[in-house]
């Protein structure tokens, strides 16, 4: 027991190190950044602080426990990292990630040194390490379903009423990830593309929906202050009319029309470049209760 006792202050040290280059580093964007163990310094971490921490307190084998450690933490920080979730899906601050590091850290050591310990019968050596390797390889088939239920409990919490249209000839594209907690106001984005011409020419062939919380605005009010205002600079005088049943259109560049509407305690903007006010009116008639899974599975992730 005091071996493994020293194997987890090694984890410990060694997780405490990579939850602080954690939290000092650049966010991640899907692009760049840092984004778990995916680093140098993180690997370092492993292997440096491993090594001189598990020297500096006289375990049995050391070096061998060391080197076992920092593979286990590094495997087991991967497999953590993917089902792990976004912090932008519970609003929490992502130096809390931090504790995933912390984790496989304490976890890989320990059972490097539990494992390695003279006393243990190879079959127990054996049984735990393959309970850390079995633990990672299952990581993989969880990765996409743990992240479906991620955004789906994100886009309840979110506080936007969960709907959306049912247009003819359309189907549901694409959903943007929720941002909870957020500085700026919590809305849905959903982009719909017409059936069959899902990839061409991009989303002008397409209609936007923007879903926001019904207080934030009258249809006349979210008209003349529409989401994304800034994109809608006009010269001609107020481009807003009265539609139909309280709903209002609003024209801008290049034949964009939008069509602003209260549906099922939400806010719905629909907008679009190449669809007619008419049929906008239409579709926003089809605005029904939709499910954060159904959300979800359309989240598509950024590579």
């Amino acid at each position: 027991m005091r071996e493994t006792g020293r194997g987890a202050l090694v984890g410990l040290a060694v997780g405490a190190v990579q939850a602080v280059l954690w939290a000092a580093s650049a966010p991640w964007d899907g692009h760049s950044g840092v984004r778990g163990p995916h680093s140098l310094g993180m690997t370092l971490a492993a292997f440096l602080i491993g090594s001189g921490v598990a020297a500096l307190l006289r375990l049995r084998r050391w070096p061998l426990v060391a080197f076992t450690g920092a593979i286990a933490t590094l495997a087991l920080g991967k497999a953590l990292w993917m089902i792990a979730p976004e912090t932008t899906f519970y609003g929490f601050d992502r130096a809390l990630l931090g504790g995933v590091h912390l984790l496989s850290a304490l976890a890989g050591f320990t059972v490097a040194a539990w494992a390695l310990a003279t006393t243990r019968r190879w079959q127990s050596r054996i049984a735990s390490l393959g309970a850390l390797a079995a633990v990672c390889v299952l990581a993989v088939p969880l990765e996409e379903p743990a992240r479906h239920w991620h955004l789906a409990r994100a886009f309840e919490l979110l506080g936007v009423p969960l709907v959306a249209p049912d247009i003819a000839g359309h189907g549901l594209y694409a959903a943007e990830a929720p941002v909870v907690g957020g500085a700026n106001e919590p809305v849905i984005l959903l982009e719909y593309r017409r059936v069959g011409a899902e990839t061409v020419s991009g989303s002008r062939l397409g209609i936007q929906v923007i879903v926001r919380r019904a207080s934030t605005a009258t249809t006349a009010e979210a008209c003349a202050t529409p989401y994304y205002a800034e994109s809608w600079e006009y010269e001609n005088g107020p481009p807003c009319r009265a539609a139909t049943r309280d709903r209002w259109a609003r024209y801008g560049w290049e034949g964009r029309i939008a069509v602003f509407t209260h549906s099922g305690g939400a806010l719905v903007q629909l907008e679009s470049h190449g669809v007619e006010e008419p049929a906008l009116l239409t579709a926003a008639e089809t605005i029904r209760p939709t499910s954060a899974e159904t959300l979800a599975k359309q989240v598509h992730p950024v590579r």
